[in-house]
C-alpha cells in the first residue's frame, strides 16, 4: 500500500515514462511536475523511489549525468496497474457511499410509514 507521497510520486514517473515505460529523469524534473504544495525534497524522493522500486512497482537504475544525479526508472506491470488499482479504489468508494443513501433514505421511508401506521 502506497502513502499520499509515494501515490504522487508514482503519478509523475507514470506520465514521465508514457511512451516506452523508460525514462531518464531527475530530482529537479520531478519537482517540477509536482504541485507547489507537494515539494518533496531530495532525500525525500531518493526514499520514495527506493520504496517504489522495493515494492515492485519500478526497477531503478541511479546513474550520473554531468555531475547531475539522474534515475533510470522502468515500470514494471505492478506500477501499469496502478492507474487501474487508483480507479478500482474510487469506484468501490463511490459504491459504498451510494449504499449508504440508499439505505438512509429507505429508513427513512419506513420510518414515515410506521408513523402514519401507529
Amino acid at each position: 500500500m502506497l502513502n499520499k507521497q509515494e501515490k504522487k510520486v508514482m503519478k509523475v514517473l507514470l506520465d514521465l515514462c508514457k511512451k516506452n515505460n523508460t525514462c531518464l529523469t531527475t530530482h529537479e524534473e520531478i519537482i517540477s511536475h509536482l504541485k507547489s504544495q507537494d515539494y518533496l525534497t531530495r532525500k525525500e524522493i531518493d526514499d520514495i523511489i527506493n520504496n517504489l522500486a522495493l515494492q515492485g512497482y519500478i526497477d531503478n537504475i541511479i546513474t550520473d549525468n554531468k555531475g547531475k544525479k539522474c534515475y533510470c526508472v522502468t515500470i514494471l506491470d505492478k506500477g501499469e496497474g496502478f492507474v487501474r488499482e487508483e480507479k478500482d479504489k474510487k469506484k468501490v468508494l463511490y459504491q459504498r457511499i451510494g449504499i449508504t443513501v440508499a439505505l438512509a433514505v429507505l429508513s427513512f421511508v419506513v420510518t414515515m410509514v410506521l408513523r402514519a401506521i401507529f
